[in-house]
């Protein structure tokens, strides 16, 4: 979305090049969470570096030992240790002292016990990934401990350099502290540097329809503008999730302001889609070329001018095409898209200005600004197949077992370290721990078995690109430029942790040539060293996803079917709350958060159709992380069943949305043929949700999907004259099209399906 926030409102200020490149680093990374991460370690680690650099010279020790000892800390906390309290995270920062520096000691005291370091490998191991569910500190002081002890392990060192060590250590974590402290988060202009990131995404949006619309009259621009417009509002859909997780992430209560900017995230979200969505249904259905033009004028003015000219906007669209704000409903499909386009246009004006009010009465300090710094949600992303693998292994053969998510992890790498290290011993004896690590980044982060194939590929090419760059660097600028070495080890980590939560292969990338620079420094470098470590590495991920695939299997298929069961929870949830009732199950809320919200919601008279909307959407989400293929085939299979579910269940996501968008709360007294057609609808769905996650394909007859075409029909005669006549009808037409969507996938998974669609509530589509 453009800007709304102008010193004149009635003359647009000029974007200079410092703000579009502002917007488009604000676009890619909302709040600036991995950029903060990447300078926090840019500062922590050089000053680390120097800590451990003087402690070393003073006792005597290596000075290449002390820097990285120094560097080591102060990386990993700053990597893993992410909290809003400023407090909170100098307390986790200062108290893995213990653990990194017990671990270390202990690792330099078992040098003589080569058998015992490997099975103490294996245990660490194991208990670095069972802490994710022991809370934050038993998992910082876990997986600082196993990086401690990696350190030790790897450096033949003396019993008496731990003294030494230890206070490097304290030293590195103590200036790491001061470093955090002095970039403290500000919840305020965290807030607004979000807030900014999702209008510069919201732009992209309309920068690609504005490039579709002036590209309609040639086939081969038509379709790669109309390409990059469908993938422009998928990316802004994933934003505005993000965005939305951030707010909920605060922990401000339901009844403060943090709701209504919710429901501005929304509401902005859907103007914006539906603007794209409209550009693209003009092009695609050959609309006139004047129509075509008026709309690129309408979407330029915005794009200019900023937001709060959508009115503006709205009016050019119209008077263009010839039509009045008083003129009657009725007209052709391309009248409906652009009355469509001017009342979202209208809508986008009212969001900007209403945000402009809001952020005037926040509080800029304290525990009453709506928004804490942001949080990482699962790598700066809505969480993905996490809530999924847990209701398979609650449901699954499994469930006798109790076992969670990190503690089947954490078994899987027990058991593949236990693999790996005789083999790597044998591959490279001096350097078996790099399968140990390759078992460990392939597990890091992941949960299904689809999901470490393709971290292992990305660890790969990062490994393979990283490798090139590196052994260039070390011929060119070899040992004999320290400071040159030390700037660029810097620059690459705070680069690699930038792109540690999205482009992993970048973060692999940047560690091995990190890597390539310490080993020529330690005089062990030769050209053959990455070759190596590729092999060693994919050794690692190959024997971590063969493990995954064989104990504690879960099936990919039950993983999918419970993604499905999950998201047609969440659209029955919405079902019930168009008509002002509440779901008597799980309500399908994808997060803690959401589930917060609903609730909330619940609360009142007419639930809030956004929060239920938003659970449907991130149900989404989640869908889409546990059907994305390895490798994508263009035909065949499984991969085009699950093609055609998801897109019904994209159908409804998308009915939902705007529903929510055009209502935002339910109809105040529903006729009773409406609250009988979403009980029938709800309980089809429930039925339907129920026979695929018994699966596989229940025999014909099994599950019975009710359409609710009849009882719609008497729901928009009833509504006739009412005062709220025009919302009982989107309802109507909303529990229409979600029934159409739904009864088609019902149809697929060889469902009986009795009934037939509405025929009067069609016609509102239009509207």
């Amino acid at each position: 979305m453009p800007r709304t926030e102008t010193t004149n409102r009635t003359a647009p200020r000029r974007r200079t090049r410092t703000r579009r490149l502002t917007d488009r680093a604000l676009a890619l990374d909302p709040g600036l969470v991995k950029t903060d991460g990447a300078l926090r370690t840019l500062l922590a680690v050089p000053a680390g570096m120097a800590v451990g650099y003087a402690i070393a010279a003073a006792f005597g020790l290596p000075a290449i030992l002390g820097v990285m000892i120094g560097a080591m800390p102060a990386f990993i906390t700053c990597l893993v240790i992410v909290d809003p309290s400023t407090g909170r995270t100098a307390a986790r920062t200062g108290a893995v002292v213990v653990p990194f520096v017990v671990a270390l000691a202990g690792s330099i005291a078992l040098q003589p016990f080569r058998l015992l370091e490997l099975v103490l490998i294996v245990v660490l191991l194991f208990v670095q990934f069972a802490a994710a569910s022991w809370g934050s500190w038993a998992s910082d002081a876990a997986a600082v401990g196993f990086s401690g002890y990696l350190c030790g392990l790897l450096l033949p060192l003396p019993e008496t350099s731990v003294v030494p060590l230890g206070l490097v250590v304290a030293g590195s974590l103590a200036v790491t502290i001061l470093v955090r402290l002095l970039l403290r988060p500000d919840p305020h202009r965290a807030l607004l540097r979000t807030r900014r990131g999702f209008v510069a995404r919201g732009s992209l949006v309309l920068e690609a329809a504005v490039a579709a619309l002036a590209g309609a009259d040639d086939p081969a621009t038509r379709r790669r503008t109309l390409r990059r417009l469908r993938r422009s509002r998928d990316r802004y859909h994933e934003i505005a999730l993000t965005v939305d997780g951030m707010l909920a992430a605060s922990g401000v209560d339901a009844d403060s302001a943090a709701e209504e900017l919710h429901r501005l995230v929304f509401d902005t979200h859907f103007a914006i889609d539906e603007l794209g969505r409209g550009a693209a249904a003009l092009v695609e259905h050959g609309a006139p070329s004047d129509v075509r033009h008026a709309a690129l004028r309408a979407f330029t003015i915005v794009l200019r001018s900023g937001g709060s000219h959508g009115e503006e906007a709205a009016h050019t669209l119209l008077a263009r095409y010839g039509i009045t704000p008083s003129a009657s409903d009725e007209g052709s499909r391309t009248t409906a898209l652009v009355r469509r386009l001017a009342a979202e246009l209208t809508d986008l004006r009212t969001a900007g200005v209403r945000w402009r009010e809001l952020r005037d009465e926040l509080p800029r300090r304290g525990a009453g600004v709506p928004f804490a710094t942001p949080v990482v949600l699962a790598g700066g992303r809505p969480v993905g197949a996490v809530p999924i693998l847990a209701d398979a292994l609650a449901e699954g053969p499994w469930r006798r077992w109790h076992l969670t998510a990190s503690l089947r992890t954490a078994v899987h790498a027990a058991i593949a370290v236990a693999i790996v290290e005789p083999l790597a011993l044998m591959l490279d004896g001096s350097r078996f721990y790099w399968g140990v690590i390759g078992v460990m980044v392939v597990l890091a982060g992941t949960n299904t078995t689809h999901e470490r194939v393709r971290k292992g590929l990305h660890r790969g090419v990062g490994t393979v690109v990283g490798g090139a760059v590196g052994i260039v660097l070390v011929h060119l600028v070899g040992t004999s430029h320290p400071w040159v070495t030390i700037v660029l080890v810097c620059v690459l980590l705070a680069v690699g942790t930038y792109g540690f939560g999205g482009v992993y292969s970048l973060w692999a990338a940047c560690l091995v040539v990190v890597l390539c620079q310490v080993y020529a420094f330690s005089g062990s470098f030769t050209d053959t060293l990455i070759p190596m470590r590729l092999a060693e590495n994919l050794l690692g991920a190959a024997v971590a996803v063969l493990v995954s695939a064989v104990v504690f299997p879960i099936a990919t298929r039950a993983v999918i079917r419970r993604a499905v069961r999950r998201q047609l929870v969440a659209v029955r949830a919405f079902v019930l709350a168009l008509v002002g009732e509440d779901a008597d199950a799980e309500t399908g809320e994808t997060d803690a958060a959401e589930a917060t919200r609903a609730s909330s919601a619940d609360r009142t008279e007419r639930p809030d159709l956004r929060a239920r909307s938003r659970a449907v959407d991130a149900a989404t989400y989640q869908l889409d992380a546990v059907l994305r293929p390895m490798v994508r085939f263009p035909t065949g299979g499984p991969a085009r069943a699950d093609a055609r579910t998801r897109t019904s269940l994209q159908a409804a996501a998308t009915f939902a949305r705007e529903a929510a968008g055009r209502l935002g709360a339910a109809p105040q007294d529903p006729p009773a043929s409406l609250r009988g057609a979403a009980d029938r609808l709800a309980a089809s769905i429930q039925h339907l949700a129920d026979g695929i996650v018994a699966g596989p394909r229940p025999s014909a007859g099994t599950v019975v999907w009710s359409r609710v075409g009849d009882l719609l029909d008497d729901a928009v005669a009833d509504a006739s004259g009412r005062p709220d006549e025009r919302a009982v009808e989107t309802a109507a037409h909303t529990l229409g099209r979600i029934d159409e969507a739904l009864a088609l996938l019902a149809d697929r998974q060889r469902a009986t399906v009795l009934g037939e669609a509405a025929s009067r509530s069609t016609p509102t589509s239009a509207r």
